[in-house]
């Protein structure tokens, strides 16, 4: 009878303690680390956007700088291409070419601020001087938005390691992994000395 009532009462614990974890954590993160992901892309092709206008009014002032403005719009070319297709996210090899176009269009960009301290001219129109200082304040809220995004796939990729929350996940949806591309493009972040 002593071994039936600690067998009923095993058993009711682990049910107990089974249904106190909040098993529905995984999904949610998961879905708050794809908002992050969807917050990035869309400051990344704002940024994207904007460029054009950039160099447009760069190019007025400071014709010789060709060089510096053809390299911005080919960088800029290459994120669009990569922004513009679908399911990059999830092949690796796509992932790291939309990373280093990211890197190129940042390094790209950085020679044109070089070469807007060398204008005067340009510094001293208003309506340049706000334009640019839109577009920092966009590079800025990337900034944010990739730090909110790496915090949001660390916590989700945390809870799939805790226990008992990622036992529960592993048998309730064992299709649910790490999110490794992120985890990539903070690795890679962390590396790069340009940013």
């Amino acid at each position: 009878m002593l071994t039936c009532l600690g067998r009923w009462s095993l058993a009711a614990s682990l049910t107990l303690m089974l249904t106190a974890c909040d098993h529905d954590d995984v999904p949610v993160l998961r879905e708050r680390a794809q908002q992050a992901w969807s917050a990035v892309q869309s400051h990344y092709r704002q940024r994207a956007d904007q460029v054009p206008q950039l160099v447009e009014a760069v190019r007025r002032a400071a014709p010789a700088e060709r060089e510096v403005l053809n390299e911005i719009l080919a960088a800029r070319d290459d994120v669009a291409t990569i922004l513009n297709a679908d399911g990059f996210i999830a092949d690796p090899q796509r992932f790291r070419q939309y990373v280093k176009a990211q890197r190129r269009l940042s390094a790209a960009l950085g020679k044109l601020y070089g070469t807007v301290e060398r204008y005067p001219e340009l510094t001293g129109d208003t309506r340049f001087a706000e334009q640019l200082s839109e577009f920092q304040r966009l590079e800025d809220r990337i900034v944010v938005a990739r730090s909110d995004l790496i915090a949001a796939v660390r916590a989700h990729n945390q809870e799939l390691r805790t226990f008992p929350d990622g036992w529960i996940t592993a048998i309730l949806n064992p299709d649910a992994k790490p999110l490794t591309a992120f985890a990539q493009a903070q690795l890679e972040r962390r590396d790069d000395p340009a940013e």
